[in-house]
């Protein structure tokens, strides 16, 4: 009787391991899951920072701008330009508590627009300050759970900080904050970096 009482002790005790293991690998997939859909938008946004860029540059003006919404929040925004193609930016969390690289862009002394990764300026080979307004488009991904960089298209990455942490806080968001008067559109980066767009007289919010 007490050796049967013994191997089923060990036998619970193998099956409570085995399925605290399967949600902990299932709990991994689902952050990875996670992070690959915002390293997706992160990308988007990059690209539409790139964009503003441009905007600003050509004196284009805002014509609209609608809330991107999902489950009944607001995660970015679409906004569209008198003459560039529209543009969307997305302020959704990485829901882990891991850090994430932050791509903007800062206005330097020569009025010029430049990439910055975490609030430093991102330079080139030589040293240089790489222009938004060029052709470099930073890019990122994730892979083995860390976060990768790229300045060249996707022909080489610099590996950064890891992506994978433990459930937690929301994460970072490139977008601290969104907002409008009269006569232009605000955006703000994480890094307070503000991006001033004129708009076209008359533009209200439209909210669904």
């Amino acid at each position: 009787m007490k050796r049967f009482i013994y191997l089923f002790l060990v036998v619970l005790t193998l099956a409570s391991c085995h399925k605290a293991i399967w949600d902990k690998l299932n709990d991994h997939e689902a952050r990875i899951a996670r992070l690959e859909a915002f390293c997706s938008q992160l990308n988007t946004t990059i690209t539409s920072l790139q964009s503003i860029v441009d905007v600003l540059n050509s004196r284009d003006y805002v014509k609209d701008v609608v809330p991107v919404m999902d489950s009944g929040k607001i995660i970015g925004y679409s906004i569209t330009f008198n003459s560039h193609a529209p543009v969307t930016i997305y302020n959704g969390k990485n829901g882990e508590d891991a850090h994430t690289p932050l791509i903007g862009i800062k206005k330097a002394d020569d009025g010029a627009w430049y990439w910055t990764l975490d609030g430093e300026w991102i330079q080139d080979g030589e040293g240089n300050r790489v222009r938004a307004d060029g052709n470099v488009t930073p890019q990122m991904k994730i892979e083995e759970d860390y976060w990768w960089i790229s300045y060249d298209s996707g022909a080489s990455w610099t590996k950064l900080g890891k992506a994978i942490g433990e459930p937690g806080a929301d994460g970072d968001s490139m977008f601290r904050e969104v907002r409008q008067d009269e006569k232009y559109v605000y955006l703000v980066l994480a890094d307070g970096e503000e991006i001033q767009i004129a708009k076209s007289s008359g533009l209200t919010w439209v909210y669904v």
